[in-house]
């Protein structure tokens, strides 16, 4: 019932926020946006094994993604974009004979720079903007580790790019409302990061963005 409770909340802010750009005639060159943005990640599966020594192991992450977002937009059409994010992940090991444990706590934080395409020209009050958007840059991997007898930290970073789509509501001239779906592709960590030394795969975010700036159009 609760999840029914928020589709239709999101879909009635969406209504709501669509319905108000109409009124509006927002031009976006020389505009910048701040977003907020939360949503889910490629959601690791969990697994265990049981070796001859008593050993189980475990490796999930949570999905959970949340993110910020700066972009400039160059032209009507054509957007800057900065990005970070960070999806919690985590892991665990036990010797069940020996009675000793180790816990494990992680984090994966992508920071990308791209470009977002809108595929319609903007006619005046135009409300709702697809786009396609493609980034490169670094995914960051964090992991400290806590046993009986010894703690310890590290940190690597991998190469990565992102492809996606989406789209953008304007809900007034200082905000909109978006929705995006992508892939994060990422060359694998030297040292596994959470379990993991690979973290590819799709995400779905949602976003609230506050605009400011701005030129007059041509």
């Amino acid at each position: 019932m609760i999840s029914y409770r928020a589709v239709i909340v999101l879909m009635l802010t969406l209504l709501v926020a669509v319905s108000m750009a109409f009124a509006q005639d927002p031009g976006m060159r020389g505009k910048s946006s701040i977003e907020i943005q939360f949503g889910l990640w490629n959601e690791m599966k969990a697994g265990n094994e049981l070796t001859p020594a008593g050993v189980t192991s475990a490796a999930k992450s949570s999905g959970f993604l949340g993110g910020l977002s700066y972009s400039y937009w160059l032209r009507e059409r054509v957007a800057l974009s900065l990005t970070t994010g960070v999806m919690a992940g985590e892991a665990s090991s036990s010797a069940i004979f020996s009675g000793l444990s180790e816990q494990r706590a992680s984090s994966v934080i992508p920071i990308l720079l791209g470009m977002r395409y809108y595929l319609l020209e903007r006619e005046p009050g135009e409300a709702v903007r697809p786009y396609v958007a493609a980034a490169v840059g670094s995914f960051l991997g964090f992991e400290a580790s806590n046993s009986v007898f010894s703690q310890s930290a590290h940190s690597e970073s991998a190469l990565g790019a992102k492809v996606g789509a989406g789209v953008d509501f304007l809900a007034a001239s200082w905000l909109k409302i978006g929705a995006s779906v992508g892939y994060n592709a990422m060359t694998d960590f030297r040292t596994p990061v959470g379990a993991r030394s690979n973290y590819s795969g799709p995400d779905f975010s949602l976003g609230i963005g506050f605009l400011f700036g701005g030129l007059q159009s041509d």
